[in-house]
């Protein structure tokens, strides 16, 4: 890490920075300039024994060449390189590399991810992450490696798949409480391509709509190409049925976008899809696996582009998501937000120097909604359904303006630094206007953004889409603190961290739930602390609801608290309340 060739010094900063947190994950990982000399190596990369700084400005050619590699991998790990560079995404592939002179294969997954500078554009570094993959390879022969995987996508096979189904009907039968499904995909439209454009072409946008479904799913959740245009994918151990709906919407979306292939844009790539419930649905393979076909070519008998379950009468739960669908839309038509929901708020505290004593420093605002025909429905029910039905931007408006009128209305009791804080969905940040109304609702009640903090998600961090970069922007610009909230519960990156202007990291409080009966969970917390701490991020725990929870964070440095511990969230008047007769302060018993 002698030279970054060439980049500024706040740059070099950034730079650094993130190599000394990488150094220290156990896997192999390294770092190139943009003309592919090494600029850092962690101390897992493979180097046999030759101090890492030898390779410190010199290429793949160079380090190959002296760890008596063959050429042939270097070449191919280039192409990859280029690819990252060119395209400013990430590539995955699986890299082979021989040592001739002492016999021995080794095998890598690699993952080459851009390093882009505080505006998101630039590349100033190209960082790979690297897996061995030996054992797996040699304990199952390259060849059986090769025959359960497609050579054109490099997805699972239908050899694979039909392995994996039938381990997952075995496990529901020896668990019927288990939620499982199959999704069945066709692409929309793909003949068309091939006859018109060819079979490269093809090809390519198959490649494509491979790589977006892997990067929309859960890790557990595994894909696989059947061949020409059709997917499955297995969905595990689900919580509710609808569950698989919300993938499909998902893949729905992404798999419409237009493709970009060579000197061709194609726009007409959509997809249909079945899904089929396990166990509802079947209990052998071909059963279900028949039952997502048919529900697919239902799709497609109906227009195309959409997705069905196989059954044709409808869940409970699915009636219960459409009741409340339907009770959404009716208070966003009828603008009856006041009598059906209210806004609750939940006290942040800090340590005091005092024993046992916490200064409270904000309220997250909280949203709650009591139906005179479903009774209360929690917000992790109806936000999720709101937002994927498009009507969350409605709520957003009110949740704003309701939430700074009640807190002007706190602020005769509490002093300066005391601010209120507000989640922002996804979907919220991806409004062109998000900001915009945001900064109205301020200037109409005379509130300073400063005393207004944002939560967003690591979801959010992960669309990084022009929109979202463009709100948290402007956000920061006036002022309004960010936070990224639920943090450890996606898969944002270290670069994505140093690159989005937040103050604020909130750890989840899943994580917190277990601190005093998992050992790795302990060891988990304790890293985000050091992270954020490493990364000069102001640090929350959520979810904190006993003495045990607090003594383990105290003890680990962590000096703010949200959770039932202190307070469960209160409304308005008992927030004013507890604010003017505690001198927003509290005292543990």
């Amino acid at each position: 890490m002698r030279s970054f060739f060439g980049a500024k010094r706040k740059e070099k900063e950034r730079l650094r920075t993130y190599f000394n947190t990488l150094n220290t994950i156990p896997m192999e990982i390294a770092a190139f300039d943009l003309q592919g000399r090494y600029i850092f190596l962690n101390q897992y990369f493979l180097t046999n024994g030759i101090p890492s700084k030898e390779f410190i400005g010199k290429d793949d050619e160079y380090y190959f060449y002296r760890l008596g590699i063959r050429a042939e991998a270097a070449k191919m790990r280039k192409k990859y390189f280029l690819q990252a560079l060119h395209n400013k995404r990430i590539v995955q592939f699986t890299e082979k590399l021989t040592f001739p002179e002492k016999n021995r294969t080794f095998y890598y997954k690699r993952i080459f991810k851009p390093i882009f500078d505080s505006s998101g554009h630039r590349v100033l570094a190209i960082s790979m992450f690297g897996n061995n993959l030996t054992h797996v390879i040699l304990s199952q022969k390259e060849l059986k490696y090769l025959a359960y995987h497609d050579k054109l996508t490099g997805l699972r096979n239908r050899d694979a798949f039909y392995e994996l189904l039938d381990q997952v009907v075995y496990e529901s039968v020896r668990n019927p409480q288990s939620l499982n499904a199959v999704l069945f995909i066709d692409l929309d439209n793909f003949k068309v391509i091939n006859d018109s454009l060819g079979h490269d072409y093809g090809d390519l946008v198959l490649q494509e709509a491979a790589q977006r479904m892997i990067n929309s799913l859960r890790k557990a959740d595994m894909i696989f190409r059947l061949g020409g245009d059709e997917f499955t994918i297995i969905l595990r151990n689900l919580k509710k049925e609808w569950e698989a709906a919300k993938v499909a919407e998902k893949l729905l979306d992404i798999l419409s976008v237009p493709y970009s292939v060579k000197d061709e844009t194609v726009s007409s790539v959509t997809a249909s899809i079945g899904i089929a419930l396990i166990p509802r649905d079947g209990l052998d393979r071909d059963t279900i696996v028949k039952n997502a076909d048919m529900a697919m070519y239902a799709v497609k008998n109906t227009g195309k582009s959409g997705y069905r379950y196989y059954s044709v009468e409808m869940t409970n739960n699915s009636v219960k998501r459409l009741q409340i669908l339907n009770q959404l839309r009716q208070v966003i038509e009828q603008q009856d937000f006041d009598n059906q929901f209210m806004m609750v708020y939940q006290p942040i505290l800090s340590k005091n120097g005092k024993e046992k004593n916490y200064k409270i420093i904000g309220i997250e605002a909280l949203i709650r909604w009591q139906n005179s025909e479903l009774g209360n429905v929690p917000p992790s029910v109806f936000i999720p359904i709101a937002e994927e039905s498009k009507l969350i931007q409605s709520f957003n408006q009110w949740i704003i303006q309701r939430s700074i009128e009640d807190f002007r209305e706190m602020q005769p009791y509490h002093t300066n630094g005391f601010y209120l804080s507000l989640n922002a969905s996804p979907k919220s940040l991806h409004s062109d206007d998000f900001s915009r109304n945001l900064q109205n609702a301020l200037i109409r009640n005379q509130l300073n953004p400063k005393s207004l903090q944002i939560e967003i998600t690591e979801t959010s961090l992960l669309d990084n889409d022009a929109l979202t970069q463009r709100n948290l922007t402007a956000l920061a610009g006036m002022g309004v603190k960010l936070a990224i909230d639920d943090f450890g519960t996606g898969y944002a990156s270290l670069n994505y961290l140093q690159k989005i202007p937040a103050q604020t990291i909130k750890i989840d409080r899943s994580f917190i739930d277990k601190v005093n009966v998992d050992p790795k969970n302990q060891e988990l917390v304790k890293a985000i602390l050091l992270m954020g701490k490493s990364l000069n991020k102001n640090l929350i725990a959520e979810g904190v609801e006993t003495q045990e929870h607090l003594q383990f964070l105290e003890d680990n440095a962590c000096r703010q608290f949200q959770g039932y511990l202190f307070s469960k969230p209160l409304p308005k008047n008992n927030i004013i309340n507890l604010l003017g007769k505690h001198n927003m302060e509290l005292t543990l018993p």
